[in-house]
């Protein structure tokens, strides 16, 4: 292994050099690699390549017969009667739409890590973690005391903070909760006794190393036992919640209801298939459900739960059909109506609620493409459904009049650049604000990209994927073909958005990105593909895309690349393992190669424990597949990575060394899970190296 670093450093310094070591030369750095500088002329035009066609600063009139707006620093004024557009009398008073209010914004926390103070609404207290304990702090400092709400705390015993897996994985950076009235406290106390630790050098590059200990719970090991605590500011009282289940259930995203001391808690089974809204009266202390979420694969831990001004109705997101769709409920616990009810495609987000006019917007994938949104609303009770944008286009950055007559939206797609268009209630289209246009990008000779699609390996599921070209393309021309890759569960995959050029293809590359079976917004059975299969149809997919593309005469199927980072690094590994056939070089990121590396609840989340599941586990190991290694790898780790850990790929490296395979490593030694330096110099010229493109 150290022959082989050696000569590939060699490589990128003496071509005389590395020929003796039995490699080709590459003494180019990525500045210099022909196509480098345009790379860099479309990398710095790609903001003026995509900004047309967008205005702003809109208002709406107050008779809801105008709007104004601006575009490129003029300001115009549409009249909504008979869509005419004039420049605007600057003396013409103009409501602005009403807006909701933001949320004051909490003082962000590091990766993984929960905040350590937090104020009260009332601004008199501030609630602090330390020294593993809670207490409370007077705002402005003055005579009062301080308050020690709990002194047992010690390392594997604390109270008012959280724990690396529910920050990693349930977004849980806050662990001290106000109710609005600032009477009640609620905090964590996280019991992590029988965890195991990891252990991290760091100061890597200094003359001594010193440590960082994380309990990081892996598949199928120990979890932390949560509870939960409430504090009572009147009566300096302090009471442990009784809520019922196994002691490795998950509590989070923790929140008083609005102006009550009902806190609210989402609770999930440790195989997280099942999920609670628990209801719990803190004066009281009663614990009731108030809706509940089942599935035969894993549920989605954070559905949207929106209050209605009551306080007392909220919208709620729900895949119980299989599809996304969203209910109005009440916090007793029952099912006022459906607000959707679709049966072949997924809601996306609420858009806007408008309660004093009994309006609920939302946008949804309905249209044929599946990657295109769309803008529908019903009332309240459910009824009154219609889609209101009618483009065959993705349709975002929607903005409603107050008479609720008309609104604004953004379309696009990928090789279509962006237009804001007014429509009409029914959908008719009213005008065109600003339109975008493909003439800069026809200057520089770029062309159009593609969405395309393809039947996966299954036979039935249709998959798409998009496709850039370098400028100036010939198809009398062949191309080698990198795929971009990322992939995991849950991920967005593509977007059918307005880009005109990925400044990499310019090195000589034809580059993809592929939608593969288990990416986000095609329904609970597509993003459900993957269950105890990691590493299966998400690859699968990959491969099937470069056999779909291979007919084209410019691709050149010999000359097959992919690259990603972290959950996209895995894949890339094994798809040097799994396909060698298919992928030539791969760069692959910090990248898991044996699931029983990772944490409980991602992984879990979808392959359940290895106990339970151990043929999973083994068919998705690069581990167990080191031996299939052809191609040429590169593998790149922060070797102070705290959540995919550098053994990953140590474990990966003594695989093929037992294999006798060989491979290309570089270690970053300041680095944790996100990477700068040199990685993305390294990646691009690893693959001009290896694919030999012609720029």
């Amino acid at each position: 292994m150290i022959i082989a670093l050696v000569a590939f450093s060699l490589a990128l310094c003496d071509p005389t050099l590395a020929q003796e070591a039995g490699l080709e030369p590459a003494n180019l750095t990525f500045e210099q690699l022909p196509g480098y500088e345009n790379y860099r002329k479309i990398r710095k035009m790609r903001r003026k390549l995509t900004r047309d066609g967008r205005v702003i600063k809109l208002r709406w009139s107050a008779d809801g017969r105008s709007l104004l707006y601006q575009k490129k620093g003029e300001q115009l004024q549409l009249n909504l009667v008979d869509g005419s557009i004039t420049a605007a009398d600057p003396e013409t008073k103009l409501a602005e739409a009403p807006r909701q209010a933001k949320k004051k914004s909490k003082t962000p926390v590091a990766r993984a890590q929960q905040r350590v103070r937090e104020p009260s609404p009332d601004g008199k207290w501030i609630a602090a973690y330390e020294d593993y304990n809670v207490s409370l702090e007077p705002n402005p400092p003055n005579n009062w005391p301080r308050r020690s709400i709990t002194t047992a705390g010690e390392p594997r015993l604390r109270f008012g903070t959280g724990c690396w897996v529910y920050g990693e994985e349930l977004d849980q950076d806050e662990a001290m909760w106000w109710s609005d009235d600032s009477q009640k406290l609620a905090y964590y106390e996280i019991n992590e006794a029988g965890m195991k630790d990891y252990v991290l050098t760091l100061d890597n590059v200094k003359k001594y190393t010193r440590t960082q200990t994380t309990r990081y719970p892996k598949s199928g090991g120990p979890n932390p036992k949560v509870s939960l605590w409430v504090y009572d500011l009147e009566t300096k009282q302090k009471q442990k919640l009784q809520i019922l289940g196994p002691e490795d259930q998950y509590l989070f995203n923790v929140r008083f209801a609005p102006k009550s001391h009902v806190l609210l808690v989402n609770r999930a089974t440790r195989r997280q298939d099942s999920l609670d809204v628990l209801a719990i009266d803190v004066d009281s202390g009663e614990v009731r459900s108030i809706v509940s979420e089942r599935q035969e694969t894993w549920q989605h831990n954070h559905p949207e739960l929106r209050f209605l001004e009551d306080g007392q109705r909220f919208i709620w997101e729900t895949e119980r059909t299989g599809w996304k769709q969203y209910e109005l409920r009440s916090i007793d616990g029952t099912l006022l109506n459906r607000l959707t009810d679709n049966t072949d495609y997924p809601v996306h987000q609420i858009v806007s609620v408008d309660e004093s006019a009994d309006w609920f917007y939302y946008s949804a994938y309905s249209e044929s493409n599946p990657y295109n949104l769309q803008l529908h609303r019903c009332r309240l009770d459910g009824t009154g459904c219609s889609r209101i944008t009618t483009s065959p286009l993705n349709h975002s950055d929607f903005d409603i009049a107050p008479s609720h007559q008309y609104i604004v939206a953004t379309r696009q797609q990928l090789d279509t650049p962006a237009s804001t268009v007014v429509y009409d209630i029914t959908g008719r289209e009213v005008a065109v604000l600003a339109e975008g246009s493909k003439t800069l990008a026809q200057e520089m000779g770029l062309s159009d990209p593609e969405l395309f699609s393809f039947t996966a390996n299954d036979g039935t599921t249709t998959v798409y994927g998009t496709l850039h070209k370098p400028s100036n393309f010939s198809d009398a021309k062949k191309y080698p073909l990198l795929v971009d890759v990322y992939g995991g569960p849950q991920s967005k995959g593509i977007v059918n958005n307005y880009r005109p050029a990925n400044p990499i293809c310019e090195l000589g590359f034809i580059i993809v990105k592929i939608g593969n079976r288990g990416t986000i917004n095609r329904g609970k059975a597509f993003e459900a593909s993957n269950y105890l299969q990691l590493g299966g149809p998400d690859l699968d997919d990959q491969a099937s895309a470069v056999k779909h593309l291979a007919v084209r005469p410019y691709v050149d199927q010999s000359r097959v690349g992919i690259y990603g980072h972290s959950y996209g690094g895995y894949l890339s590994a094994l798809a040097m393992l799994r396909y060698p056939d298919v992928f030539h070089v791969a760069v692959s990121g910090s990248p898991v190669t044996d699931w029983r590396n990772y944490d409980t609840i991602y992984t879990e989340r979808y392959m359940r424990l290895p106990k339970e599941n151990p043929a999973g586990y083994d068919r998705g190991s690069c581990i167990k597949l080191a031996d299939q290694l052809q191609g040429k790898l590169l593998l790149v780790h922060g070797l102070i990575d705290d959540n995919v850990h550098p053994s990953n790929s140590w474990q990966l490296i003594k695989a093929f060394h037992d294999s006798d395979k060989r491979f290309d490593l570089m270690i970053y030694p300041q680095f944790a899970h996100g990477i700068g330096s040199t990685y993305d110099a390294l990646r691009w010229e690893y693959f001009v190296r290896y694919l030999k493109p012609e720029p």
